[in-house]
């Protein structure tokens, strides 16, 4: 079980920098009731973003602050779940 997907966007330098400082991306999932802490990877790419939460079946805590920051760059981008 887990949720893994890649968020691609065309950012530019600054913008990658700004998501690599969100505090979303430093800080783990919150832990799912009774279980432990899940593995969370979460990096940039060239093409966007990368996540894979392992043990976790909903989404990264951290994907609606990314939209709507995205958004509000105007920045064009795609959400697309990975199925292995």
């Amino acid at each position: 079980m887990g949720f893994e997907f890649r968020v691609t966007a065309s950012l530019t330098q600054e913008q990658r920098q700004h998501i690599a400082q969100m505090p979303e991306l430093a800080a783990p999932a919150p832990r799912p009731p009774g279980g432990a802490m899940p593995d969370t990877d979460a990096r940039l790419t060239d093409a966007g973003l990368y996540i894979c939460q392992h043990l976790r079946p909903d989404p990264w805590h951290g994907l609606a602050a990314l939209r709507v920051w995205l958004d509000a760059q105007g920045v064009d981008y795609a959400v697309a779940e990975i199925d292995d």
